[in-house]
This record gives C-alpha cells, structure tokens and sequence, in this order.
C-alpha cells in the first residue's frame, strides 16, 4: 500500500527535450532563406519595374519600392488588338496540345512495358536515338509544310505532340506498379484496355501531371514553329506577339500607342519588356501550384527504375 501511495505522490519524470538546432542548421537555415530570396528577387524586380516610370526607376540607385504605380506599360500590352486574340490561340495551344501529347505518350509507354510485346526493345531503342539525333530545322520545316500545316495552328501541336523523355518517365513508373494488380485483373476477365484505363491511369495521376505539367509549359512558351509556318496575325501565339511587340513596339501597336501619348503618359522600354514578361509568366505560374504536390513523386517514381 505505501508503495501505491509513494508512486501516486512521485514527480512525473522529466521528458527529454527535444534534439536542438544544431550551427550547421541555423546555417542551412539561412543558406536556403539566402537562396529563396535571389531566386525569388528577378521576379519580385520584373513586377516593380513594370509598374514604374523612367523618371522613378532613375531617380533610385537601387530600384526596390516604386513611388509611382504607371499601369502605361500593361495598357500597352493589353490593348493591342491582337493580343486576345493570340491568348486564345496560345490557350489552345496550351490545352489541346497538351491533352494530346500525354493520350500519345500514355499510349505509347504502355506497350512498352510489356516484356512479351514484339519488338519491344527495337521500339525503345529507336525512341532513345530519337533523344541524341535529329533531321534539322530544314527537313522539319519542309515536312510540316508539305503536310500542308503552314498557316495553320496545328503546326504548334502536331510537330511536338511525342517527347521520348517523357514516354521514358511514364515507362518507368508504369514498370514499378505492381504486378499483382494487374494479373489479378486479367484472371478477373479485363482486357489491357480495361486494366490501361480503370487501373494503371489511376494510379499514374502523379506521373501524368508531372509530364502534362512538361508539355504544357513547353507548348504555353511556344513561338518558333509558329514564326517559321505562320504569316497571319490572327493566328500568332501571345509569346509570337509579345516577342514582336518588345521588337517592333510602334509599328505593332501604332493606334494604342498614339492613344497613350496623347494622354501625356510615357512608357519606358525597360517598363514594356518587364510588362510582357509579366503577363507571359503569370498565367503558367498560377497553374503549378495545382500539380506541384504529383510533382516531385511523379519525378522520383518515374525517373528512377530500380
């Protein structure tokens, strides 16, 4: 009994404290900060200096806060009669392209990991050369001209619909689901259809963001095949015409150009080409954050094969 009683009186022993912060931790610590903030400051400077004026931008040694917000430059930008124009054709780009490209590339790794498929290794290895050799700027252009894809929006997507870097990554990560799962869907009666759609692109979700994260970037900064195949404005993808307008900014915008300078307001050049770059990024960045939890696993798993 008094050694009940003892125990119920006792102090309650001291938790272990917690593992410190070692030195070498405050120094990642403030090495990674150090790090995030001069990957974060071109972009943070792209965004001031696109609301700012000549006057404001030199009148500061070190350009950090603007005094003045001139919206001039976006006005400049957004006003030109072509530019809804070319977000459509450049969403389009973005959105088809895209749906495209990872239906082929789904379609094409698949195969691929079957050991039984014929020819298989023969397949793979004529995807790998495709990675080191290339036919040129010049047979590509001519095939997409004589496929009859000049001046037309399709030669954004079509030429860039198979990357083999990224069939590799879907390749890789199929490989790595388990077996079982899909033999025991074959006992069951599915046929590879089946199992493709109802069973391996579930489980794939992290991969197939990953890469249709890939291909949406690459085809929402788009403009060589449409510099080289298409002649008419009304088909220029937004990176084709803000590329023209930093280029030749008063001959492709004469009308809201007179328009601002009639009401007194100066852009500064610096001002036009952070406000392109601005409106160009934005949109691409506004969509990572939605796919950047598949991101790193869909990278780990499918660039790995162990």
């Amino acid at each position: 009994m008094s050694e009940i009683t003892a125990s119920l009186h006792a102090k309650p022993a001291k938790k272990k404290k917690l593992n410190h912060y070692t030195g070498f931790d405050y120094f990642l610590i403030v090495f990674m900060g150090l790090l995030a903030l001069i990957t974060a400051f071109p972009f943070y400077y792209m965004l001031i200096v696109s609301f700012g004026t000549y006057e404001d931008i030199h009148a500061q040694s070190i350009y950090l806060w603007p005094t003045v917000f001139d919206t001039s430059a976006y006005e400049l930008v957004i006003g030109n009669a072509q530019f809804w124009s070319s977000v459509r054709n450049t969403l389009f780009v973005t959105v088809v392209g895209t749906a495209l490209s990872v239906v082929i590339m789904v379609a094409a790794a698949y195969p691929l990991t079957k050991k039984t498929l014929f020819g298989g290794k023969f397949f793979f290895n004529m995807l790998i050369f495709t990675m080191f050799f290339g036919g040129g700027m010049i047979p590509c252009y001519l095939v997409v001209e004589q496929l009859g894809l000049g001046n037309s929006i399709w030669c954004m997507i079509f030429p860039c619909l198979i990357g083999p870097f990224n069939i590799i990554l879907i390749k890789n990560y199929i490989e790595d689901l388990p077996l079982a799962i899909e033999e025991s869907a074959k006992i069951d009666g599915a046929n590879d259809m089946v199992i493709l759609f109802k069973i391996i692109l579930p489980m794939s979700t992290p991969i197939i963001a990953t890469v249709a994260l890939f291909v949406a970037v690459g085809n929402w900064n788009s403009y060589w095949m449409a510099m080289l195949h298409i002649n008419k404005p009304n088909l220029y993808p937004l990176q084709l015409l803000l590329r023209n307008m930093l280029l030749n900014t008063t001959n492709s915008m004469t009308g809201v150009k007179a328009a601002i300078i009639a009401q007194e307001k100066s852009v500064y050049d610096l001002s036009l080409q952070m406000a392109t770059v601005t409106v160009a990024t934005v949109p691409i960045l506004v969509v990572y954050p939605f796919v950047q939890k598949y991101f790193t696993k869909g990278i780990m798993l499918g660039g790995v094969k162990g």
